[in-house]
């Protein structure tokens, strides 16, 4: 499924592309729509990779963000179910060997509960792998499909907005600066106000 994934998305990569070049060639766009097209290809390319990453570069910072948790946290959930299908199995081969080895039966009936026990987990992890795996791939087409028809581009600029942190290495001791805009903050407060 994934290899199917990976090559759909190239293959609708590589279309649009070749779409959007032509449109070019044809001078279908004006000088201010194919400077807008060719950002669309970028966040196009950067949401393939990581999702959300598309719409934070066209200026939706919110929406770039929500797509980013959503995928890699259903992603980390895939990974972790599939680490407790992995070990279930390991668990489940195990009782198996000491249950045919075992001469007791009331031993043995312990060993044949844990058993069920363990399998009823190990699909409780099967179906959980591949729900979450289903979410994970249709966030990132969903991601895809945003990126191209419904995020519209609100032009360059600084994609962190009038607010910058960074980190400064002076005299052996780490600082970590920002740039805040006063004006924007007297506004919020007068608001509120």
């Amino acid at each position: 499924m994934p290899k199917r994934f990976l090559f759909l998305l190239l293959l609708v990569n590589s279309l649009l592309y070749a779409q959007s070049e032509n449109f070019q060639s044809e001078n279908f766009f004006q000088q201010k729509n194919d400077f807008t097209s060719k950002r669309k290809i970028t966040a196009l390319i950067y949401s393939t990779f990581i999702p959300g990453a598309g719409q934070f570069y066209l200026g939706h910072k919110l929406k770039g963000a929500i797509f980013t948790l959503t995928a890699f946290g259903s992603l980390v959930t895939t990974i972790v179910s599939e680490n407790n299908l992995i070990g279930g199995n390991e668990r489940l081969e195990n009782l198996e060997i000491q249950y045919q080895s075992t001469m007791n039966w009331e031993k043995a009936e312990q060993i044949w509960q844990e058993m069920l026990q363990v399998k009823a987990d190990i699909d409780r992890d099967y179906k959980r792998r591949n729900l979450f795996l289903g979410i994970t791939v249709g966030i990132w087409i969903a991601n895809i499909i945003d990126v191209l028809f419904f995020t519209p581009d609100k032009g360059a600029g600084d994609i962190f907005g009038d607010s910058t942190l960074w980190i400064e290495n002076k005299n052996g001791t780490f600082l970590i600066s920002t740039k805040i805009d006063l004006k924007k903050i007297q506004n919020l407060y007068a608001r509120k106000n």
